[in-house]
């Protein structure tokens, strides 16, 4: 038992100075529309050469969304322009980081809301092989 836990220490001390950089996959993306009004002309680019979704129009507390095969998830800006409901150019960038709990086996949901003031918030959602997917962002409640 010591010589199992031994080694476990030493692989975790290896990987933490070895700079650990997983690779991580993403399947979704979803663009929810918190905006207080419709808007038009939704576009969200996932890093410079990364995937690109549109979406015509998206109503008031709708999402704009895509699913599709597993692809390598850039890691870098995502970049999302679009039309407020008075006709006025918006666009906007954030760069979330995968939260170190996600596990690089699983596909990533990337899930961007436009607020009501226009600013952006970014964060990831990871599909579980069970339970459909897991969100370690919120806190857990016990009934």
């Amino acid at each position: 038992m010591k010589t199992i836990s031994l080694l476990l220490l030493s692989l975790v001390l290896v990987s933490c100075a070895g700079g650990y950089n997983p690779r991580y996959y993403y399947s979704n993306i979803e663009v929810a529309n918190l905006s207080g009004g419709d808007i038009s002309n939704v576009v969200i680019q996932i890093g410079a050469d990364g995937r690109i979704l549109r979406c015509e129009f998206v109503v008031k507390n709708a999402l704009c969304q895509e699913r599709f095969g597993k692809r390598p998830y850039p890691q870098q800006a995502i970049e999302l322009s679009w039309q407020d409901s008075a006709g006025n150019a918006q666009s906007g960038q954030v760069n979330p980081q995968v939260p170190v709990t996600f596990s690089p086996a699983l596909s990533l949901r990337v899930l961007v809301d436009i607020q009501e003031d226009g600013s952006l918030k970014a964060r990831f959602r990871q599909d579980d092989l069970r339970f459909g997917f897991m969100d370690f962002t919120r806190p857990k409640t016990r009934l």
